[in-house]
């Protein structure tokens, strides 16, 4: 029995002695978090180095992760079943991730009772019920509703690693259509070329107006609220810059690089205010266009710039992503370590 109390007491001995070392290491761990104010953002920003610049503009493609309802036709639906930015998940229980894993489903089935449809909407799972009809022309099932596969656009990249890893746009990308958050199953971003731009107007942005013009240059893997993520299957790289971490990002000068013609020019801007940020956050710069050249042909910010560097101190601070739309002439940044984050 005394053995058996002694090996019990080195026992608990040992594991008070290892939490304390626990607790001793947690402690300082934080100390140096405090002193030197670094977050795991930060950190994993610092630890990137260098990058090369982008300010190119690229087009971009995205398929949805099940196909989204962009019309109803209230002839053949009846009222509060399906609904317009609905997202279809299921058919039957059958999982679908596009337009025609649907037909072929409801191809395949009498149509002698009604659909069972999962739908996300406005980021909740639903249930709904629907009775196709047939095409009295084409004598195939009519759901009484249009679909799309996904959405495309225009942005600006951002940066890219040594190892080809690409950022892009500074924001996430959404759908008009969908009520709930788009959700990316697979994307490819292609080269893209400025055909011209719209200014501004009273309440209404401009816009940059391009077009595809090859294959695709990369693949898309995250769609995150900072933008999107990506790997490159081509070198694109631009001059190669260091990172301004932001707690160095201060009021003042800098610039963008952006492509509002045939190549990609800098433009001079002001940052008029940099938040103090200690949490992932979007809108961390207010920024100001002053170059006269860029007001002069863009009346300022445009859709299309979102993902445009934004450098000062010869270092990359983050990115372009809204204009104001009452004041084109100003828009709001991120940081690049959110960026990268």
């Amino acid at each position: 029995m005394l053995v058996f109390l002694r090996i019990t007491a080195n026992l608990v001995a040992k594991y008070i002695l290892m939490r304390k070392f626990r607790l001793t290491a947690i402690l300082i761990a934080i100390t140096v978090v405090c002193a030197f104010n670094v977050t795991p953002q930060q950190a994993y920003a610092l630890t990137v180095g260098e990058v090369y610049l982008g300010g190119y503009p690229i087009c971009l493609e995205m398929q949805s992760d099940g196909p989204i309802v962009s019309a109803v036709n209230e002839n053949y639906c009846t009222v509060g079943d399906v609904k317009k930015g609905d997202v279809i998940k299921k058919i039957n229980g059958v999982p679908v991730q596009s337009r025609l894993d649907v037909m072929e489903i409801i191809s395949q089935k009498e149509l002698t009772i009604p659909l069972v449809i999962t739908v996300l909407r406005n980021n909740t799972m639903t249930t709904v019920q629907l009775m196709p009809e047939k095409d009295v022309c084409s004598n195939k099932p009519k759901l009484g509703f249009s679909m799309k596969d996904g959405v495309s656009g225009l942005g600006t990249m951002t940066c890219m690693t040594e190892s080809c890893c690409f950022y892009a746009l500074g924001h996430p990308i959404s759908d008009g259509d969908s009520s709930s958050e788009f959700v990316c199953r697979s994307g490819s971003v292609y080269p893209c070329d400025v055909c011209g731009y719209e200014k501004p107007s009273y309440s209404k942005p401009g816009r940059i107006i391009g077009r595809s013009s090859g294959s695709a240059i990369g693949e898309i893997s995250e769609n995150s609220r900072f933008g999107l993520k990506g790997t490159s299957t081509e070198v694109l790289y631009g001059e190669k810059v260091s990172l301004l971490p932001r707690t160095q990002v201060k009021p003042g000068k800098a610039n963008i690089l952006t492509t509002v013609g045939a190549e990609m020019e800098s433009f001079e801007i002001e940052i008029v205010k940099a938040c103090s940020q200690s949490v992932p956050t979007e809108k961390g710069m207010v920024i100001r266009v002053t170059d006269e050249d860029l007001l002069r042909r863009t009346g300022g910010i445009l859709q299309g710039m979102s993902g445009s560097p934004i450098v000062q101190n010869g270092k990359l601070a983050g990115a372009v992503t809204h204009v104001f739309t009452n004041d084109p002439t100003q828009g709001y940044g991120v940081y690049i370590e959110w960026i990268l984050a």
